[in-house]
């Protein structure tokens, strides 16, 4: 017997017992951001943009353009 007998055996057990989830699953849950349309926060997200950061940009240049900074 070598030390690799049985091996599938083996690995159906591990797989059978692991909790294993799917990760290429888009969660359809949506998070509500100060009254942000869903629609922009989507356009956001496809485009690689999270919407605090663009949030973040948009406040600075606002403030600059009003002379606070």
């Amino acid at each position: 017997m070598g030390k690799f007998d049985k091996l599938e055996d083996k690995f159906k057990k591990v797989t059978n017992k692991a909790s294993l989830k799917n990760n290429t699953l888009k969660s359809s849950k949506n998070i509500l951001v100060y009254n942000v349309p869903v629609e922009w926060t989507e356009i956001l997200k496809e485009n690689g943009i999270s919407f605090s950061s663009y949030a973040k940009m948009a406040v600075l240049e606002k403030m600059k353009k009003d002379g606070l900074l």
